[in-house]
């Protein structure tokens, strides 16, 4: 470079000699070389990136590595019960899944006199007695498939500051007094008379027998003084119904709607058009009722959630929502990385591929995942600070999930002593949404793509 630069600096100096006074041709020579300054400048100069590491020793340079070989497995099983009590949301409806077997949704449900003190008047007789069913819009599997719905009286009430469960059971009448099949027009508005209502499902509680409508048109006078009374008198109505055998759906109803509600239409002595509402409101109370039969599903799916035959989570393994299914992953060696000496995660994430073989209902939009701990209950990983980082969104470009665990990961590394129970994944919103998944296991059968973590990582040592 110094070579250069002198040949530079003379070539310039004799052309200034030759051509004094400063005329065009050194003028033009000037420009030239100092082009030529310029670009010898920058061929001689090193990029950003490698400034130092001439100088830097080379066993003082950090070590960052990259690896999708850390051992990791799943597999699935049934989980209890989720809540569904108070929720402003219910499912009604039957579905059979060819993979996981049959969903049966229903629900409990008290009413409440529209406005206490009401009389029916001289001889007041039934005309008709009907349970409106507000739609929210929403449903899972084919809204083409036809329900049959079953309404039953309650024997007993809802016990008082009790959280309610998917497995609610609350004694009831056997006699059904709907036996009504219908197909859901969740998004089709209703014409009752001259009016025009939003979506709703009507369901004649008169047509098997007036028993019902005779039982609250007569009514003592004292009882309808009074709800709580009168809840106490009319203990609510239990709606199920048929399991279906093949496709079905699940309907959503919002039972807080205004048009949610028990409809009694009458005529008396002195009208012959009367009606009295029992609404459904936040002061009753209400849950939904979650029943599953895994042994209509496919062997392999039986094989693992039935009979317990974890192997099988290396090919497939699955979650479901409203109480379904949910899964155990494990991360069994997390603990010998401490062994290669002090090793700082820059990044861990669990990839959670989904079957190709296995998309025919929707997958969850979101999955949740926590830590097992030592008493079997669940707690929050460190990284679930912050959704947008911790991940657990369906990707469907992959049909995968992916969840950042570089924080948990650490502290097992970390700190030897620590139990690694397991993870636990489930749908998020497991109470309302039935929405299930087929995942590839760590050694799947047909599919290419497994489950598996992708870790960077540096040696600080």
């Amino acid at each position: 470079m110094k070579i250069i630069m002198q040949r530079i600096t003379n070539f310039m100096t004799r052309s200034s000699e030759k051509n004094r006074p400063y005329g065009k041709s050194f003028s033009v020579a000037f420009r030239t070389l100092s082009l030529l300054f310029i670009l010898f400048t920058l061929a001689c100069s090193k990029p950003a990136g490698e400034i130092g590491a001439i100088v830097q020793p080379e066993d003082t340079k950090l070590k960052v590595f990259w690896t999708d070989t850390a051992e990791v497995y799943a597999y699935s099983k049934t989980y209890d019960t989720v809540r569904t009590g108070g929720l402003n949301t219910t499912l009604l409806g039957s579905l059979m899944d060819p993979t996981f077997g049959l969903t049966v949704t229903s629900f409990y449900t008290q009413v409440m006199l529209d406005r206490a003190g009401y009389r029916f008047g001289d001889n007041p007789i039934l005309d008709s007695l009907v349970l409106q069913l507000r739609y929210n819009g929403d449903s899972y599997g084919d809204t083409t498939s036809m329900l049959t719905v079953h309404v039953h009286q309650m024997l007993e009430n809802f016990q008082t500051d009790t959280t309610f469960y998917s497995d609610i059971d609350i004694p009831y009448d056997p006699f059904d007094y709907a036996n009504f099949t219908f197909r859901p027009h969740p998004h089709d508005s209703v014409a009752i008379g001259e009016d025009t209502i939003a979506p709703v499902l009507r369901i004649n509680l008169s047509n098997m027998s007036p028993a019902l409508g005779n039982f609250l048109l007569t009514t003592d006078t004292t009882i309808m003084d009074s709800n709580d009374v009168f809840i106490e008198h009319f203990k609510g109505l239990y709606v199920t119904v048929e399991p279906v055998t093949e496709d079905g759906v699940l309907v959503y109803f919002n039972l807080l709607s205004s048009l949610s509600e028990m409809i009694i239409y009458y005529h008396n002595d002195e009208d012959d058009s009367l009606s009295f509402i029992y609404p459904i409101t936040n002061v009753t109370k209400y849950a939904s009722k979650y029943e599953h039969d895994y042994s209509l599903g496919t062997p392999e799916f039986m094989a693992q959630i039935i009979d317990g035959d974890t192997a099988l989570g290396s090919d497939r393994f699955y979650t479901s929502g409203l109480a379904g299914i949910a899964t155990i992953i494990k991360i069994p060696n997390m603990h010998s990385w401490s062994n290669l000496g002090t090793i700082a995660l820059n990044e861990a994430k669990l990839v959670l591929p989904g079957n190709s073989e296995d998309t025919i209902l929707p997958p969850p939009n979101y999955l949740s995942l926590a830590e097992i701990t030592d008493d079997g209950s669940f707690a929050y990983l460190p990284d679930d600070h912050d959704l947008a980082y911790f991940g657990g969104y369906y990707n469907p470009d992959f049909n995968s999930y992916t969840f950042r665990i570089t924080q948990y990961l650490q502290s097992l590394i970390s700190d030897p002593t620590k139990t690694h129970n397991g993870l636990y994944l489930i749908t998020r919103g497991a109470s309302l949404y039935p929405n299930r998944f087929v995942f590839n296991g760590n050694d799947p059968l047909t599919d290419t793509i497994k489950l598996h973590l992708e870790i960077t990582f540096t040696d600080l040592d």
